[in-house]
């Protein structure tokens, strides 16, 4: 379920060489365009960054950070010696073991931006309902509970394991909150819960934040995430702390996102002009 759910986030949105100076190489799971894009990220900021597709890998000897971009990538075996910076996980609470330190990139933006583009989007929103499938964004979401304290919002957070927990809970949001966000989870990514995501919230009046852009498309109000050259981006950033000698921490987020609303769903929500405002802006 996990991979299927994966692969429709994705859509809605020579193999050895010799290590350059700065010591930082890239596997991908797969040679699909979002791998792709995410490694140009990278290579935006690093550079010519050795890179290869599984199942081959890039010359490690002497490697000082390894950056994969897809869980299979982020489950191989590397030298202890090398920090490793895993992005692309469709699962955030995937357990990597690793001999050296770990940072992991997430795929939503950093708790301020998505704050700000929510209250941006839906003024009215006082009160901001969030998902949390399992835990599994127990950190992201303390995040952004102080975040949208700071942005004039509170944050109600409801924690979920399956599509009956799901659909309980939604019932106690009508008439006490104005917006709901839900984790790029698999959860939620499949076309079956989304839309009853999307029906509940269109008929209770609450505005839909999804965590790929494209799904403004499908129902919500907007769509607000990074793209992948972005989160290659964030993974770059990562990577040039391990190298200056710092820790990244555990989780690094990109600070920029693209937003697009869905004018027809904003028109309904009373919200129509703060949408047009926000709609296909990258900041």
């Amino acid at each position: 379920m996990k991979k299927t759910a994966f692969l429709f986030i994705l859509a809605l949105t020579g193999l050895t060489a010799q290590l350059p100076a700065g010591g930082v190489v890239a596997v991908l799971s797969g040679a699909s365009g979002p791998y792709q894009e995410a490694l140009e990220g990278l290579k935006a900021v690093l550079g010519d960054v050795p890179s290869a597709v599984l199942p081959a890998l890039p010359d490690l000897a002497g490697a000082k950070v390894v950056v994969t971009f897809g869980s299979e990538a982020a489950l191989r075996e590397y030298p202890g010696s090398a920090a490793l910076v895993a992005a692309l996980l469709p699962d955030p609470s995937l357990e990597i073991k690793h001999g050296g330190s770990v940072t992991k990139v997430g795929l939503p933006p950093a708790a301020g931006v998505l704050a700000a583009k929510i209250k941006a989007l839906n003024p009215k929103t006082s009160v901001l309902a969030v998902f949390d499938p399992n835990g599994a964004y127990g950190e992201y979401i303390a995040q952004l509970k102080a975040a949208a304290l700071a942005a004039g919002m509170d944050v109600k957070v409801k924690k979920v394991a399956s599509m009956a927990d799901l659909a309980q809970q939604l019932p106690g949001f009508k008439g006490t909150v104005q917006s709901l966000w839900v984790p790029p989870d698999p959860l939620f990514m499949n076309p079956k819960t989304f839309s009853v995501l999307t029906g509940f919230c269109a008929g209770a009046g609450i505005g839909l934040f999804a965590p790929v852009a494209g799904l403004a498309r499908a129902g919500a109000l907007a769509g607000v995430a990074p793209s992948f050259k972005q989160v290659g981006v964030a993974a770059a950033g990562a990577a040039k702390a391990y190298l200056a000698g710092g820790d990244p921490g555990g989780w690094v987020y990109s600070d920029k996102a693209e937003t697009t609303a869905n004018k027809t769903v904003a028109v309904s929500l009373g919200v129509g002009d703060a949408a047009a405002k926000a709609d296909n802006q990258v900041e």
